[in-house]
């Protein structure tokens, strides 16, 4: 039985509009994301773990899911609709203010081909707007995730049992191919934390000034960069958890 989906759109808007007064105290961080099980149990955990520090600084944080009917349709122009979708309907009951408010779209460059176009004009509406906002991931949420448990200049050897190699994690990423790289990251992070965190997600968040730290030395990771994505690794997700944890400092 799956998981009962945060798509309601107009209930959400109305909790919104009932709970942030047109003052400017409330500030809403509303987040999609691609993937529908990871990202879910990540930002579920941060909610729980931030809930009274998030009340107390009058932050409305949400995670929206896109609809039912495209719950399995990861692509970034599907998170693009969602979030659009979304806004609309708020629009109706509570208007977003402007240079203040933050809407987060969580993509992953994996492939890259087959969304090379999409991720370019997402790019350029976050540039163009306000409200937008993109944490964008070369090649995939995981190596997010993956910066919470080391950097990429720790050698397979050190931080995976039983392996030899003295390849960096950095390293060993680029030397596959882009299309693989996804893959490669998700058997890393299976491989480094090795299932032995039974409060997997929670120990996570635990570690979000650590993988901010570490995802910031990385450098950025946008369109723009003259070697993304080929030679560029790296995640933008940190500035959305460094604004949530009061780490914008670090």
């Amino acid at each position: 039985m799956g998981r009962e989906r945060n798509d309601d759109y107009q209930r959400i808007s109305i909790e919104i509009n009932r709970k942030c007064t047109p003052d400017g105290k409330w500030k809403l961080y509303i987040i999609v994301a691609e993937g529908d099980k990871t990202e879910y149990k990540y930002f579920r955990a941060l909610k729980k773990k931030y809930a009274e520090e998030f009340r107390m600084s009058n932050l409305y944080v949400e995670f929206i899911d896109r609809e039912e009917s495209k719950a399995g349709n990861s692509h970034p122009d599907i998170v693009l609709e969602t979030l659009d979708k979304f806004l609309e309907e708020l629009k109706q009951r509570y208007q977003p203010q402007e240079n203040y408010d933050e809407l987060w779209l969580i993509i992953d460059t994996d492939e890259y081909d087959n969304r090379k176009k999409s991720i370019e004009q997402i790019y350029q509406k976050c540039l163009e707007s306000s409200l937008y906002k993109l944490g964008l991931s070369n090649p995939c949420f995981e190596l997010w995730l993956i910066l919470h448990f080391v950097d990429l200049n720790t050698t397979l050897k050190d931080c995976i049992l039983e392996e030899t190699s003295p390849d960096s994690l950095h390293d060993y990423i680029l030397k596959h191919f882009i299309k693989k790289r996804p893959g490669i990251c998700k058997s890393l992070l299976a491989r480094i934390h090795r299932g032995r965190l039974p409060q997997y997600y929670e120990t996570l968040i635990e570690y979000i000034p650590k993988a901010i730290l570490r995802a910031k030395i990385l450098g950025g990771c946008n369109p723009d960069d003259a070697n993304y994505p080929e030679q560029k690794i790296g995640t933008e997700v940190y500035k959305l958890l460094e604004k949530l944890t009061h780490l914008e400092s670090i």
